[in-house]
């Protein structure tokens, strides 16, 4: 029907065809959505509206034009600079451009890659040129070179390229040159309690700060797991030692995090050409080290301080509870006649058992009304969590265990373990009966409050089940005392 129309047999170009040959050639090139080009001796013979479209320019009325004509209508330069290219080269051949071309589009950009054969074209033999669109290979391609070079979760340099500009750097014209060798404390501890994604969100916040403080010259790389590698070229060791204030100025301000971003740092510097960049570099590690080891027990009180703090900002309740059990246990530990060591451990497990919490989500640990199951199973795993917390820290590692069985109960159905009567350790059978008194005598978001006596009945009457009976019995007695 095409053909019969002698209307449409003027094609959309405004070209007339010479012979049915070259219509079902044009019919044929119309399907396509490839941008197609016949050429023959720097003349356009076709063209379709693929091509057109993609060039950014319109048909022109008459045909065949000269490639060079066609060439100054386009407004994309390296279109034109690769088809000029082709045009000068040895046309005897197949050739095919490797060098991708860049169209510019409404949203974003497309490339494009040049492909040619010969072809028999109304009976002589002419450029057959096509362009294929390779956007998704040139996206991949960039992504797999950035990936070969960065960390994919901070977007730092990886260590592997870091280890590469510290041979590039090295070099007179750059001296002084300095390298700064940083350690993120307590990232074992937020991915244990936490979650890796809390992790994670610590990594990326130092990553931010490292790039913020530093300058664009310098190389910031994520040198391992929780270490981080900075290059500063044209940098002595003074204003190396700068830097790091800054660094940990901006450390010590930042918030919203699950623990505070405690930071151990070493820095080193090369003056002269005959030093060793590499042993400078170990020297800021082994700086960094001896750092962490002799503030190792700081690190941990900035670390437990936080934790403790975020605790207390989340529930007022919570502290004030800690506050009450603590001075209460105290007391009956007196009373009892606790040795200094098993005091010392309960008194500070009162303080601490709840300090699994600071995991718990907000809208859980705050919420006012009953919790439904999946809550309830959420907040259970409070003393785990805290169990966490205390083995890694060496001045709590003695009551964690303390901390993991504060919830077990003497005839075996507490949690997490369902331990039964003196398998579970004796501060933890204690700290039980007077938390438990202080949560029945005292209201929360929970429940209301409910008288001494009533909370002394209930405590005798969970005697041998959730209480150890020695110390319920004893408690009783101290309080009627008291």
């Amino acid at each position: 029907m095409f053909l019969q129309n002698q209307k449409k047999k003027r094609s959309i170009f405004g070209c007339k065809c010479n012979n049915a040959g070259c219509d079902e050639f044009g019919v044929l090139a119309e399907q396509l959505f490839l941008p197609i080009l016949v050429v023959d001796n720097g003349s356009v013979k076709y063209a379709n509206h693929a091509f057109y479209s993609m060039a950014g320019i319109p048909a022109p009325k008459k045909c065949p034009v000269s490639l060079r004509s066609l060439l100054y209508s386009i407004p994309y330069e390296s279109l034109r600079e690769v088809l000029a290219q082709y045009n000068e080269d040895n046309k005897n051949i197949d050739k095919n451009y490797s060098i991708p071309i860049m169209i510019p589009e409404k949203e974003g950009v497309k490339w494009i890659e040049l492909y040619a054969a010969k072809i028999n074209y109304n009976g002589t033999s002419a450029d057959f040129i096509t362009f294929l669109n390779i956007t998704e290979r040139i996206i991949a391609e960039k992504e797999i070179r950035y990936l070969a070079y960065h960390d994919k979760l901070t977007g730092l340099y990886n260590r592997g390229f870091f280890e590469e500009e510290v041979n590039r750097i090295d070099v007179d014209r750059s001296l002084p040159i300095s390298i700064i060798i940083s350690d993120l404390n307590g990232l074992k501890l937020t991915n244990d309690v936490f979650g890796h994604l809390q992790g994670d969100k610590l990594l990326t916040r130092f990553a931010e700060i490292l790039k913020k403080v530093c300058r664009k010259e310098d190389v910031v790389a994520r040198w391992g797991g929780d270490e981080f590698a900075v290059l500063l070229p044209g940098t002595d060791n003074e204003t190396a030692a700068r830097i790091c204030e800054r660094i940990r100025k901006e450390s010590l301000v930042e918030k919203k995090l699950p623990i505070a971003l405690s930071i151990s740092m070493g820095y080193s510097t090369k003056y002269t050409s005959s030093e060793s960049l590499i042993d400078v570099l170990k020297m800021a590690e082994n700086m960094m080290y001896r750092e962490k080891l002799a503030e190792s027990r700081k690190i941990r009180q900035v670390i437990l301080d936080s934790l403790k703090e975020s605790l207390f900002q989340r529930s007022v309740e919570t502290e004030t509870h800690l506050r009450r059990v603590n001075t209460l246990s105290k007391e009956f530990a007196d009373y009892i006649g606790l040795s200094e060591k098993d005091l010392d451990e309960l008194s500070l497990l009162s303080s601490l058992h709840d300090i699994g919490k600071v995991a718990i989500s907000d809208q859980i640990l705050m919420k006012a009304g009953r919790l439904d199951h999946d809550e309830w199973v959420e907040i259970r795993t409070h003393s785990e969590k805290g169990y966490k917390i205390a083995v890694n820290h060496q001045e709590l590692a003695h009551i964690s265990d303390g901390i993991l069985c504060h919830h077990e109960r003497w005839d075996g159905k507490g949690y997490p373990q369902g331990l039964k009567e003196k398998d579970i350790p004796r501060i933890s059978r204690i700290l039980n009966i007077v938390d438990a008194y202080d949560i029945m005598t005292h209201s929360t978001v929970y429940k209301s409050a409910i008288p001494h006596e009533d909370a002394i009945d209930e405590i005798i009457s969970c005697s041998g089940k959730q209480f150890d009976p020695y110390y319920a019995r004893e408690f009783v007695k101290f309080m009627e005392r008291a």
